[in-house]
């Protein structure tokens, strides 16, 4: 019989499952989290947040989530988010299951807007490839028209439009300016994302 009575073995089941180490299969996988958020709640306040990924990886799982959510709670505010991500995967990736969420919610609002916009461009591909140098400046270029959308203070249709030419402008990249790369023997299964997001896309 045990020492503990029923509801203090519960708790400490509990606790245990709380403390499992962050590489077990409880824990949920962030790396490939993208995420924008912006929340306001003053009156007359203005929160605009931007988030930039793009990643390349052999074989695995592809469960990359992009997410863009915006609340507003508050009088004559705005609140803005904007996630792009992209991701080029091959190695016969498996499960390919990505999420591209928004969400914009204004809660007890007087002449405000909130505005979420996830962009999400995933291509599995039968072999590595890279991008080339045009298409690495104009990624560069649309992160850069993406980030200054916050000192434009654009009304929401036009807000729209930017995000929409910019989108188109890298379905364009990955269309035209992704070409095979030879040699891929010394590819890690995940290169190193913080090097593709400073531009360092070879």
């Amino acid at each position: 019989m045990s020492r503990f009575p029923r509801h203090m073995r519960l708790l400490l089941l509990l606790v245990l499952a709380c403390a499992l180490p962050a590489g077990s299969a409880q824990a949920a996988d962030t790396r490939y989290d993208n995420m924008a958020t912006a929340v306001v709640q003053e009156d007359q306040g203005r929160a605009f947040d931007f988030a930039w990924d793009l990643s390349r990886q052999r074989g695995g799982a592809v469960r990359h989530v992009n997410s863009a959510e915006a609340r507003a709670s508050c009088v004559g505010c705005q609140a803005t988010a904007i996630a792009f991500q992209v991701v080029l995967a091959w190695g016969s990736p498996n499960p390919v299951v990505p999420q591209n969420l928004a969400v914009a919610i204004n809660d007890g609002c007087t002449d405000c807007l909130a505005a979420a916009h996830a962009r999400q461009f995933v291509r599995v591909l039968d072999a590595p490839v890279k991008i080339t140098g045009a298409g690495r400046a104009a990624l560069a270029d649309v992160r850069e028209d993406l980030r200054a959308l916050e000192e434009r203070d654009l009304p929401v249709g036009e807000l729209y439009q930017a995000v929409e030419q910019q989108e188109s402008r890298i379905r364009a990249v990955l269309n035209h300016e992704l070409v095979l790369k030879s040699d891929s023997s010394a590819e890690p299964e995940v290169l190193d994302r913080e090097l593709l997001q400073a531009g360092d896309i070879g």
